[in-house]
């Protein structure tokens, strides 16, 4: 799961969408430093200084107290700021302070534009040494990758389209990434999964087709997000796109999705004519927030708990019976929800029972998971299983040395496990294929 930007807290924290004053007379990287030795003294009414005034009901000094106190929790304690390095991304500059803490490292990035504003401010591990590798079993000789956009009303997001050479009308499948603003290969470290999927499956005679989320192209622009405009409406888009294709015309389409995309698959089925199937990878059965309490308990446990998290679990259990309580979740704020989300995305979670759409539906699906999995867990698998499994159109598959991402490993699962270098495993890319290949031959 999701888990998206947004949901993997013990890596990433929510993309916070602020601007700030700044002088003309500091670089980026000075202000950058500024703000960080602003958060080492505890002045958060300085930091909130720095911000646009047209921003400050999103965000004050309080809240921002409280996402730099909540961090020792999870990272350990703050020793101080390392290296600072520039980088340029579209026309904004990104700024990422190395930020050094009892358990981890983490970059503290600052995005600018040209006015010297900070249009974004986020946590992010530090880009992994280790660079992606292109799994063994992709076999560039089988297929072609041609750059081709989804779009939906006004908005174009960028993608990639891989088909397998001289195969007429081959099954194509749509790839959707897990929850956060993921880029079309789901990049996470070194690792890109929808990547090591997609050229796997064309490598396997099944056509497939990933694009960058829309969280990711426009979330500074986004309002009121909610699984309709984060997933559901840009994968109906790109199945019509597909099904115009002349190269697609009489061939099936699959849904493939990890983590939230496997959540989310079932209604995009019962919304498209045009998905003859669904693959659920990592998706969860259960309502996100009860997942993530799952996800605290695990990750806190992994060494004696102690009262600071005792309490934080207390404070999430809080918010999500919030969530679960429908007249305080209508008026609710977002730092009053888990993960800090606006009420209205998790008024769509709510309002969306993804097993009971899938019970209904006249789709194949093909459920896989992970063993090793502490994201999304086999208590998940095992709910699909209940209550798909009486139906033979549903098929479902565990794999004992598997992560979150379908990667090999041993042992219990950790969150440093997707710093190192991987790929899916070659069985889940032949699983699905073959999968696939047997739906698509039947009448």
């Amino acid at each position: 799961m999701p888990i998206n930007s947004t949901m993997k807290f013990s890596y990433t924290l929510l993309l916070i969408f602020i601007f700030c004053l700044n002088s003309f007379s500091q670089t980026n990287e000075e202000l950058s430093i500024s703000f960080v030795k602003k958060l080492e003294r505890q002045q958060y009414d300085s930091c909130y200084a720095m911000f646009d005034t047209s921003m400050a009901n999103k965000f004050n000094a309080a809240m921002l107290e409280g996402m730099w106190g909540q961090i020792p929790k999870y990272m350990g304690e703050y020793k101080g700021y390392s290296t600072v390095e520039s980088s340029k991304k579209d026309s904004m500059d990104i700024v990422a302070v190395r930020c050094e803490f009892a358990k981890t490292k983490m970059d503290l990035q600052f995005a600018y534009n040209d006015a010297q504003k900070i249009m974004g401010m986020y946590f992010v591990p530090p880009k992994s040494k280790n660079a992606y590798v292109t799994p063994e079993y992709a076999q560039q000789n089988k297929y072609y990758e041609t750059k081709i956009a989804v779009k939906t009303g006004t908005m174009s997001l960028p993608g990639a389209l891989c088909v397998p050479n001289n195969t007429k009308n081959p099954p194509v499948v749509i790839l959707l990434a897990g929850s956060g603003p993921n880029d079309k290969d789901e990049s996470l470290g070194p690792n890109k999964a929808l990547k090591d999927l997609a050229i796997g499956l064309a490598s396997n005679g099944v056509a497939t087709y990933r694009y960058d989320k829309r969280t990711l192209v426009y979330g500074k622009d986004m309002k009121n997000v909610d699984l309709n405009s984060e997933v559901i409406e840009d994968a109906i888009s790109a199945a019509a796109m597909l099904k115009k294709n002349p190269d697609f015309k009489n061939s099936k389409v699959y849904i493939v999705g990890h983590s939230l995309g496997a959540m989310c698959a079932p209604l995009i089925a019962s919304k498209s004519k045009q998905i003859n199937g669904i693959v659920l990878l990592a998706g969860n059965a259960r309502p996100l927030e009860d997942v993530v309490l799952d996800q605290y308990n695990y990750i806190f446990g992994l060494d004696s708990l102690d009262a600071e998290e005792k309490k934080e679990i207390a404070d999430y259990t809080i918010k999500m019976k919030t969530v679960k309580n429908p007249k305080a979740l209508k008026t609710a704020k977002a730092d009053d929800l888990p993960l800090n989300l606006e009420s209205h995305y998790w008024q769509s979670l709510v309002k969306y029972n993804q097993v009971q759409v899938a019970k209904k539906m006249k789709q194949h699906i093909l459920v896989l998971q992970g063993e090793r999995d502490y994201q999304v867990t086999m208590t998940d698998y095992n709910l699909w299983k209940q209550h798909l499994g009486s139906n033979p159109k549903n098929q479902f598959i565990s794999y004992p040395n598997l992560n979150h991402l379908f990667m090999n490993g041993a042992g219990k699962s950790m969150p440093s496990e997707y710093e190192k270098q991987g790929n899916v495993e070659e069985k889940v890319i032949l699983d699905i294929a073959t999968w696939i290949k047997e739906k698509s031959s039947s009448k």
